[in-house]
């Protein structure tokens, strides 16, 4: 220890030059600081504390004024800050809200359909199963949405399980050369029970093929997940007639075949109450496509979380237009949310790399909106970032130039922003999370935790439904909101 308390003295502050690098060592500040609260408290806030911690009766105390001392606990707990996070767009796009506001009033009658994509941070349903939660609450509906054969990762609102053979495909990130097309669909993936060069082979194929998936309830998901009335299977398929078979808790309750050339297809089968258990069974000499699979209700809200981990956002444009404007115009969403950023930030190092991001997730948006005119698009910055600097962790230096170029690119667009970087505190705000009781950062300084997506997507949660009840509170003309909500 006092080795190293003699190099901490005299190695020099801004480090040894060893060619393109540069080796360095803490000093003493830097050290001895590590365990210095990251947060100064005022006094009025080590005031409140020692009160509460002192034993005093409550009784004694202003019931308002205690809440505010809780309150004030809670906030210092938590390690948050107050910060601008406001839903933000021009008036056309509070405008585009209006059509959605008002499917949300008929949605005893109607089904009303989100889709939230995003990177890994809303991966396992994260931040989209709170709002889904809050949503079915508020206005009615069941069951988790869509989700894959094999999902990126294990989603906590869903027990699926699936034969051996199902292989996934993914139109992001590393790509599996055998697909030499780009119908990937709204999931921007396909599970196959089937290899596809099967699909090549036209004359004389012998092999069978047999494919299963079985959804079982969740025993740890919210209770209106855990209930749906109908199951919906999206698909393609290409050279083979396929046969399947739907069976609910043993009793099978729909059957047919698939036909060769089928572009595009929606399976349903309805239930009077929720099974237990539901199994899909393919087979034929091929494989179709699996575009995705839906547990939902008759009316009410179905929220879809769709992670593409590694994603940018800039995929959309890359794939087959039909075949999305096809499975776009079954699922008809009323609202769709794009959180993105996350995977760009660390890899961007000028200016000019920023602006470029910035046109094409434009392109991204513009394409989106002309696949789903009417329908909103909300569009959600990154979470902050920390990087390492010596012995403490920072923001990732391009992470407010990316939120810009999104930002500029959803407004320019007639689209919503809400930034999620300012809606956690801003600058330097995750490694208070990540610091806070109970964590809300994830020790990489870059994801959530579960707590932590809980609590952004209560955050978002409150900004959106506010601006409904603004609505309400116009007589469903208008959307009336503070000055300082709009940039």
């Amino acid at each position: 220890m006092g080795l190293l308390l003699l190099i901490m003295i005299f190695f020099p502050e801004k480090g040894i030059p060893l060619g393109k690098q540069t080796l360095e060592f803490p000093s003493t500040n830097d050290f001895f600081a590590l365990n210095t609260p990251i947060d100064s408290l005022s006094e009025e806030e080590l005031e409140l504390i020692k009160l509460l911690d002192s034993n005093k009766v409550f009784d004694k105390i202003d019931p308002k004024l205690l809440q505010f001392k809780l309150d004030s606990v809670k906030h210092v707990l938590d390690s948050i800050k107050k910060a601008s996070k406001h839903i933000q767009g021009n008036e056309k796009a509070l405008a585009s809200l209006m059509p959605f506001f008002t499917s949300l009033d008929r949605s005893k009658n109607k089904k009303i359909r989100i889709l939230h994509y995003g990177d890994s941070q809303i991966e396992s349903d994260r931040i989209t199963s709170y709002l889904r939660n809050e949503f079915q609450k508020r206005f009615g509906g069941n069951g988790v949405g869509l989700f894959q054969v094999i999902p990126v990762s294990p989603k906590w609102t869903l027990n699926n399980q699936h034969s051996e053979n199902w292989e996934r495909f993914v139109a992001y990130g590393k790509t599996n050369p055998a697909v030499k097309h780009k119908k990937y669909g709204a999931l921007m993936s396909f599970c196959r029970f089937a290899p596809i060069i099967l699909d090549s082979i036209t004359d004389n194929q012998e092999t069978y093929h047999e494919g299963w998936i079985k959804v079982k309830k969740s025993k740890i998901s919210y209770n209106r997940v855990k209930k749906y009335s109908q199951i919906n299977i999206y698909l393609s398929n290409s050279n083979y007639e396929i046969e399947y078979e739907i069976i609910a808790d043993g009793q099978s309750i729909r059957s047919g075949k698939i036909q060769p050339h089928t572009s595009f297809q929606k399976l349903q089968a309805k239930f009077s109450s929720t099974p237990e258990e539901v199994e899909i069974i393919f087979k034929g000499f091929g494989s179709l496509n699996i575009l995705g699979i839906s547990l939902e209700g008759n009316n009410g809200i179905v929220m879809d979380n769709i992670p593409l981990r590694g994603s940018s956002g800039t995929l959309f444009t890359r794939q087959n237009t039909d075949l999305l404007k096809q499975m776009y115009g079954s699922l008809k969403p009323d609202l769709i949310l794009l959180e993105f950023g996350g995977n760009t930030v660390p890899h961007i190092k000028t200016d000019k790399q920023v602006k470029a991001y910035g046109r094409w997730f434009k392109n991204q948006v513009n394409y989106l909106k002309r696949l789903n005119p009417n329908t909103p698009i909300i569009v959600i910055g990154p979470a902050d970032m920390s990087v390492k600097d010596k012995t403490e962790y920072k923001t990732q230096p391009y992470l407010e130039p990316v939120r810009d170029a999104l930002k500029e690119a959803a407004i320019s667009s007639d689209c919503l922003f809400w930034d999620m970087y300012e809606g956690m505190g801003g600058n330097n705000s995750m490694t208070r999370w990540v610091n806070a009781e109970p964590a809300l950062g994830a020790s990489d300084h870059i994801h959530l935790t579960p707590k932590g997506a809980v609590k952004i997507a209560e955050i978002f949660k409150s900004e959106l439904f506010g601006l409904y009840d603004a609505y309400k509170l116009s007589g469903n003309k208008e959307i009336k909101i503070l000055n300082d909500s709009i940039h």
